[in-house]
């Protein structure tokens, strides 16, 4: 009577064994099933890709001009515009040192700020006298020279004087060239005053030929 009831035991301990085990063995199962083929693209999304990829820019790639052409400017000129530059720069300078210089008097000798030198050529700038400031291009021994006159401070008329070399301008007063006395056109042609400005002025009396 006691052996049914052992083997009965033993199905029952098997049945719960095996019950156990079951899902394990699912798992391992579906572990070793082998993946799914990869699923073929149809024609019209093949197509679409291919056209994606035409249109836009391939991943990993930088467009044209990017990083690099944000580096470019103006020192990437090239070298034509150096050429270019060089060739101004040659012109100017060949200009210059042709610009003749021959004279007989003042009135044939003008300025040319490109080079910032008097010079013969009638084309120049034709300077008018100096009153308080300004450029004087004058006649010196047959060739063009030029005086820069700088202004002259003054608090009054005792400070300024009039300096006849290399030709009539404005100047301080010194010892060696005190201002002007006397009157005009009787004693003196040139003179000089101090202006509100506080700059020493050039006065050129019109006076009548004797």
């Amino acid at each position: 009577m006691i052996a049914p009831l052992i083997a009965r035991g033993r199905r029952w301990a098997l049945t719960i064994v095996l019950a156990a085990a079951w899902p394990a063995c699912g798992d391992a199962a579906a572990t070793r099933r082998s993946p799914a083929p990869p699923r073929s693209l149809a024609p019209a999304e093949l197509a679409a890709i291919e056209g994606h990829g035409a249109r836009g820019t391939p991943r990993g790639a930088e467009p044209a001009g990017g990083a690099d052409a944000e580096d470019e400017g103006p020192s990437r000129a090239g070298p034509d515009a150096t050429a270019t530059q060089t060739d101004a720069t040659a012109a100017q300078k060949t200009a210059t040192q042709a610009l003749p210089t021959a004279c007989a008097n003042d009135a044939g000798c003008g300025y040319d700020p490109a080079s910032e030198r008097c010079g013969a050529d009638p084309r120049l700038n034709r300077q008018p006298p100096i009153t308080d400031q300004g450029i004087v291009c004058y006649c010196d021994a047959g060739a063009c020279a030029l005086l820069r006159v700088l202004p002259v401070p003054c608090e009054g008329d005792h400070d300024c004087a009039v300096a006849h070399e290399p030709r009539p301008h404005p100047a301080r007063a010194t010892r060696e060239r005190p201002h002007e006395k006397g009157r005009p056109c009787r004693d003196l042609t040139l003179s000089t005053t101090c202006e509100r400005t506080n700059i020493c002025t050039l006065r050129r009396h019109a006076c009548p030929a004797r």
